[in-house]
């Protein structure tokens, strides 16, 4: 009885050995978990941003049709339903770039910031200020507050 209680004792050296075994264990699963969470959301945030990009990209195209179908001056009922189809692709584009949180960069009347804008060329003052950001010639997109495309802009000289 007495071998079986010393046994069974959880101050014994067997019972020690195997507690930090198992706590190291745990300790590097625990470990282990957390990279790969971190490996995952890095991987996860890759990929969002890589559609944000393929958006970007769609819905310039769509602005690109929209404004050559402008030039169209047929009443044609048809080319009329695909001019309505344009603007409805690109409501609901717009859409889904908010519910990704992809945002278009509002650059008009903002002073000109290199790390924020391109200069696409300059216009003159004519009693603004200079660096005045006129015009927004290539719209810049925003992907959850990161800066992913800078607009092109004219700029008061």
């Amino acid at each position: 009885m007495d071998k079986i209680r010393q046994l069974l004792n959880p101050t014994s050296e067997k019972y020690e050995v195997l507690y930090h075994k198992f706590s190291k264990l745990r300790l590097d699963n625990k470990n282990l978990r957390e990279q790969h969470q971190g490996k995952m959301n890095a991987h996860e945030h890759e990929i969002k941003l890589n559609t944000a990009r393929n958006l970007i990209k769609l819905y310039e195209k769509v602005e690109e049709t929209k404004r050559s179908s402008y030039k169209i001056q047929q009443v044609d009922p048809s080319i009329q339903q695909m001019m309505m189809n344009v603007t409805q692709t690109e409501k609901l584009m717009l859409a889904v770039m908010h519910d990704l949180e992809l945002e278009v960069i509002q650059a008009e009347n903002k002073f000109f910031d290199a790390e924020n804008a391109d200069i696409a060329s300059y216009a003159p003052a004519k009693g603004l200020a200079q660096g005045l950001i006129l015009k927004t010639v290539r719209k810049g997109f925003r992907f959850r507050g990161e800066l992913i495309k800078k607009p092109a802009v004219v700029v008061t000289r």
